[in-house]
């Protein structure tokens, strides 16, 4: 599959799931290249966005699906077909400043960029980008396995995991917040004001671990990424 940078027409979504009766949230987006998070003061989760797979061709294989179960409503993102997206081959190559226009991203994680004259691939062009609402006093569970999620404001409680992506995480430090961050292939950068405890071992393949605790915590904040790196920054 190709995550490509390239303008075309895109389908809107924009759709609001009721959660006043959970108490905890899931969101499982397993294709999306980014996901930002927000709080509002609603019991509702609210998603907009945009998609575009193929140039247009197949956008509306993109869906959200909802279900409550054991106390949480949980959302997830499905691309039907998309075992079949395997059989095209799209064309790629370089722009003008001799970066790649398009990424392949397989089912397992492997990254390939294109050379500097193009190459067909096995694939095709995905593009999806969605801007997640959450109820402020909810506890979210978010898992984002292949995009980069943007935490901009988090709710009391939430556990990102974004295997391949990365986090990048924007703190307000005037709030209590308890912050947990690990990676093991990528790095932890932070610009806080805080002080930020590295655990872990550092070496190659590793598991770094980053804590800190603002104003003696309250909300609680855990992000990991097995294989991107985790931005911590001043807001």
């Amino acid at each position: 599959m190709l995550f490509s940078v390239c303008a075309f027409a895109q389908k809107q979504i924009d759709q609001t799931f009721d959660a006043s009766a959970v108490k905890n949230i899931d969101l499982f987006f397993k294709y999306p290249e980014l996901v930002k998070i927000k709080v509002w003061d609603k019991n509702e989760v609210n998603i907009k966005g945009q998609v575009e797979i193929h140039n247009g061709e197949f956008d509306d294989d993109f869906e959200l699906t909802s279900k409550v179960s054991g106390g949480k409503l949980i959302i997830e993102s499905n691309i039907k077909n998309i075992d079949n997206y395997k059989s095209y081959q799209v064309y790629t190559d370089k722009d003008e400043d001799g970066e790649s226009r398009s990424v392949t991203i397989s089912k397992s994680g492997t990254t390939i960029t294109t050379g500097k004259s193009g190459r067909y691939t096995n694939g095709i062009n995905i593009s999806i980008v969605l801007e997640v609402t959450v109820p402020r006093s909810m506890a979210v569970v978010l898992d984002a396995r292949y995009g980069l999620v943007e935490v901009l404001q988090s709710p009391k409680q939430l556990d990102v995991e974004a295997r391949y992506g990365g986090v990048d995480v924007k703190v307000d430090e005037t709030e209590s917040l308890d912050l947990e961050a690990s990676t093991q292939w990528g790095q932890i950068f932070s610009n806080l004001e805080t002080k930020v405890k590295i655990d872990g071992d550092e070496g190659l393949g590793k598991w770094m671990k980053a804590h800190a605790s603002i104003k003696s915590g309250g909300q609680r904040l855990k992000v990991e990424s097995q294989y991107g790196h985790v931005y911590l920054r001043k807001n």
